[in-house]
């Protein structure tokens, strides 16, 4: 009845599983699971976000990004361009998860003052770092030590330069990623920050973990099937993911499922209990 294509009486029913290896936001994010918890939190800085004069996209393709990396996003907070509320954000996120991520506030203006919060959160001091500079240098062509451009060269005092590879050339990026203990800095043009995170993946590599999904389309209403949901989010929590997904305008099924979790045999189990126990007469 369940997981097959079939004509309803009421309705062409799509009960499709796929089974795929790709990033998937749930609903619930933070499960208990077995294997070492590999976690990171998302920074995402600018009160053009916030004000609704941009969209923020960078936030959905870290997640996509890092959980087929084998990394559980835990938190994603949008703040804005304030060096109190920015430091105080980070050092919370760097005591609770393994990476911090922080996306916008980098550049040559007032309002960009990433780098100044990630130094004042772990108390030190910004200073020109002489690669930096040079590459300010070669990229703007100026020696002014004075311009605005050398904003971007003033760095905290131990900050890590990370130089990835373009998976498309091979060649080693020209501009690096500063990173401060386990706080990395991405740019918030989404192009750029998509190409540093890409050439850089292998920082946050997590050889132990894959993470397994599948969907299923169901044609009732998820009011009818919220009890069953219920009890295979009781019973099987622990090591999955159920994500209960309504959809009123689709032709061809109501509700999307997702069991997402570390373990495939899990996932297969879920599966199996919402095939025995989903009715969708």
């Amino acid at each position: 009845m369940l997981l097959c294509s079939q004509i309803c009486r009421r309705a062409l029913c799509v009960a499709q599983l796929r089974r795929h290896l790709v990033p998937m936001a749930a609903k619930s994010s933070e499960k208990v699971v077995s294997r070492p918890d590999v976690t990171a939190g998302i920074l995402i800085i600018g009160d053009e976000i916030l004000k609704g004069h941009t969209q923020d996209t960078n936030s959905f393709y870290m997640c996509q990004k890092l959980r087929s990396l084998g990394v559980r996003v835990a938190r994603i907070s949008v703040i804005p361009d304030d060096v109190d509320i920015i430091a105080a954000e980070i050092l919370s996120f760097s005591s609770r998860f393994t990476y911090v991520l922080t996306s916008g506030g980098i550049g040559p203006t007032h309002d960009d003052v990433t780098l100044e919060a990630v130094a004042r959160a772990f108390g030190e001091q910004l200073f020109d770092h002489p690669e930096m500079v040079a590459l300010v240098r070669e990229a703007f062509g100026t020696s002014d030590t004075d311009c605005p451009q050398m904003k971007l060269a003033r760095i905290p005092q131990s900050s890590h330069l990370n130089y990835g590879t373009d998976k498309r050339t091979g060649r080693s990026s020209k501009y690096p990623l500063v990173s401060l203990q386990n706080v990395y800095i991405f740019p918030g043009i989404p192009t750029l920050m998509e190409r540093a995170l890409e050439s850089l993946e292998h920082l946050f590599l997590n050889e132990h973990t894959q993470f397994h999904c599948r969907e299923i389309y169901v044609s009732a209403d998820e009011v009818a099937i919220a009890p069953i949901l219920n009890q295979a989010n009781a019973r099987f929590r622990k090591h999955v993911s159920l994500g209960s997904y309504p959809d009123w305008r689709n032709n061809y099924y109501r509700v999307q499922l997702t069991v997402d979790s570390d373990s495939e045999e899990h996932v297969d189990e879920v599966c199996r209990f919402l095939m025995e126990h989903v009715d969708e007469d």
